[in-house]
């Protein structure tokens, strides 16, 4: 009865180290595997972004800038896969916030976007024109670091820089800007060839652990070189996020820090430390009872036989 009790505690013993060493490998394989799996874009992404702003535009028959406010929405929307890489239509739409006049003609657009879907950085072999950059920041940024983000206006992908650390609305960010001057774009056939500049300030505040953007601000300036009369500004934008925007996308970057702090960090570490705890555990208990049986095995020794007085 004794020796059967003694086996069902070796193998309870045996079972709770297996399933320690079950538990660190699952932690392991899921922050290896599993959650990298899983940290994409859905293939079902579908995104509305709305901005406030202003175009300031020349006017060739006053020689001066008319200032247009305006309103632009962009509709993002998943309309394929290629292997890991998400295809995204934009549809940019643009009106004249006081006359409600649609300037989409002018100022909008529609895109075809090949981004990857772990990295966020487009795919240049894919989608309706060759790209380079970050579509999106990517996660974990933070200071010192930089990265290129493609910019629609540059044909080019920009550095952002970081710039400082805050709270937004009661949310840690990350600030970011890019800040470039008089960027070549080349001869315009829209105006005799004359050659097209660019300038542009953006400032992104980006909840870091998700690498969402909750707050952009963009001026651009668009400018000709006019011989005899140097720089001459064509348009100027200033646009920013909509409140609604704003609202949506703070509760996207606080929802994904949560996620991403259970799922990334919280699960499996837990795994693995329970798991490690419970292999310990076995090990110490082995240890323990071979301790006990060494000793009870360890022959006693006999005391020496005192001598006896021998009667005379």
């Amino acid at each position: 009865m004794v020796a059967q009790r003694r086996g069902l505690r070796g193998y309870r013993i045996i079972i709770l180290a297996l399933v320690g060493a079950a538990l660190a490998i699952f932690g392991a394989i899921w922050i290896a595997v599993i959650f990298p799996a899983l940290d994409k874009i859905p293939t079902n992404y579908e995104k509305t972004l709305n901005f406030n702003g202003s175009f300031m535009v020349a006017n060739p028959s006053t020689q001066s800038l008319d200032t247009i406010p305006i309103t632009q929405t962009m509709e993002q929307k998943a309309i394929g896969t290629e292997g890991n890489v998400l295809l995204i239509k934009e549809v940019s739409k643009v009106t004249n916030s006081t006359t409600g006049t649609d300037l989409s003609s002018i100022y909008g657009g529609e895109s075809i976007l090949a981004v990857d879907r772990s990295t966020l950085a487009f795919v240049p072999n894919l989608g309706d024109i060759p790209r380079e950059g970050q579509w999106a920041p990517p996660k974990g940024l933070g200071k010192g670091d930089t990265f290129l983000l493609w910019n629609p206006a540059a044909y080019r992908a920009l550095e952002a820089k970081y710039v400082s650390s805050e709270q937004f609305r009661g949310l840690n960010v990350v600030v970011f800007k890019i800040d470039e001057k008089d960027l070549l774009l080349g001869p315009d056939p829209r105006a005799n060839n004359l050659n097209a500049y660019l300038s542009t300030e953006i400032t992104l505040k980006i909840e870091p652990s998700s690498g969402t953007v909750v707050d952009q601000n963009a001026v651009t300036t668009m400018s000709y070189d006019v011989p005899t009369m140097g720089m001459v500004p064509s348009l100027i934008s200033n646009i920013n996020y909509a409140e609604s925007t704003i609202t949506d996308l703070m509760g996207t970057a606080r929802s994904a820090s949560w996620m991403l702090l259970w799922f990334k960090i919280l699960i499996p570490w837990m795994a693995i430390g329970f798991g490690t705890m419970l292999v310990i555990s076995s090990a110490i208990i082995v240890a323990v009872r071979d301790l006990r049986k060494s000793r009870a095995n360890k022959p006693t020794r006999l005391s020496k036989p005192t001598s006896l007085p021998l009667d005379i």
